[in-house]
């Protein structure tokens, strides 16, 4: 089924008797870049509008603007459930890197407003979501509980099948249950035929090193794409699996495809490079791509323009160019102190 393919937040199409989509609208779709620019032409500074910066701040990764954003959010309307979630998810993600006396304290605040969000809106999935985490992740000392983090999936489940299948997944997950995952999978797609998260989920799973199963996962990515062919993950599925088959002919309209559907995102691009260089065919098609990629912005959660400058690095390595290679790999060392390129330097001395 064809949806609206949201080209520029200026003139977009009406979706669901509205005009222009709404950051949450954008967000779901994938299209953070755009909410982005939609919730900084605001000039207000009203709970809703904190919300989301605290939101996107969050995508970007610039955790301590994030939470500013959320406490402010909270402090504008106390009533809002979404606004102590937020600020319990951005919470949560802290301690992930924080140290051992550290983690306890953000534990504890991730704990706290998950619980406040939850007394203002017992049925807010995110909000379930998260405290089912916490179950799942924390130590029993603190009050992890592996039985009571089924028993909140359970109680997702009943609110919305589709996202309490996404929490029984994550259980299985964590406990490595590897046949639940796919039959768990199966149970979505059985729900919501035109669960786009269903296909693009299993396809990913069908291609993964365990199944190979390279055909059917293509057909799960084309049926994702169909449902949303203006959301980038179906595009780039299905440049992994014509990558995977040899299907290389295939590769260039389904890119263009994609850029045509989706031209703020060019995250298929890297897929289908990175594949490339995976298992070492057509480097100088990796190479294309990968410059093309590093074209314009990536999208918060795909990958970095340091992460592409390394992987560059690579396929010109291959090519026999080292010195290209190591010109890549400084790129990628200026824009993260971090990267794996500094060992590509290394190595290359």
């Amino acid at each position: 089924m064809q949806r609206l393919v949201w080209v520029a937040l200026a003139g977009a199409a009406a979706l669901a008797g509205q005009g222009q989509p709404s950051p949450q609208e954008l967000i779901d779709a994938g299209h953070y870049k755009r909410a982005r620019a939609l919730v900084e032409s605001r000039n207000t500074k009203d709970a809703d509008t904190l919300y989301f910066m605290a939101t996107l701040k969050q995508m970007w990764h610039d955790l301590d603007a994030a939470e500013k954003y959320a406490e402010q959010a909270v402090a504008a309307n106390p009533k809002d459930a979404r606004c102590h979630y937020r600020l319990s998810d951005i919470s949560g993600e802290r301690a992930q890197d924080a140290g051992p006396l550290k983690q306890i304290s953000l534990g504890r605040k991730f704990k706290k407003e998950c619980d406040t969000a939850l007394s203002l809106d017992p049925n807010h999935t995110g909000a379930l979501f998260n405290l089912m985490q916490y179950y799942l992740h924390a130590p029993g000392l603190i009050g992890g509980d592996k039985s009571k983090a089924a028993g909140v999936a359970d109680q997702i489940m009943k609110l919305d099948p589709r996202k309490g299948y996404q929490a029984k997944l994550e259980i299985a997950r964590v406990e490595k249950q590897t046949k639940a995952v796919e039959e768990l999978n199966q149970m979505v797609l059985k729900l919501q035929p035109e669960s786009f998260e269903g296909h693009l989920t299993l396809a990913n799973y069908l291609a993964g090193p365990q199944l190979k199963k390279y055909a059917e996962a293509e057909e799960h990515a084309r049926a994702a794409i169909a449902i949303y062919p203006d959301r980038a993950g179906g595009h780039g599925a299905l440049a992994v699996m014509l990558v995977r088959q040899n299907k290389l002919g295939e590769l260039d309209p389904a890119l263009a495809q994609a850029e045509k559907a989706v031209p703020d995102n060019l995250h298929p691009y890297f897929r289908a490079a990175n594949n490339l260089l995976d298992l070492k065919v057509d480097l100088p098609r990796a190479e294309r791509y990968f410059r093309k990629y590093l074209s314009q912005e990536p999208e918060p959660v795909a990958p970095t323009h340091s992460q592409t400058h390394w992987r560059l690095g690579l396929v010109l390595e291959l090519e026999g160019r080292k010195q290209d290679a190591v010109v890549e790999w400084q790129a990628a060392v200026r824009l993260d102190g971090n990267s794996p390129a500094k060992q590509e330097l290394k190595r290359a001395k």
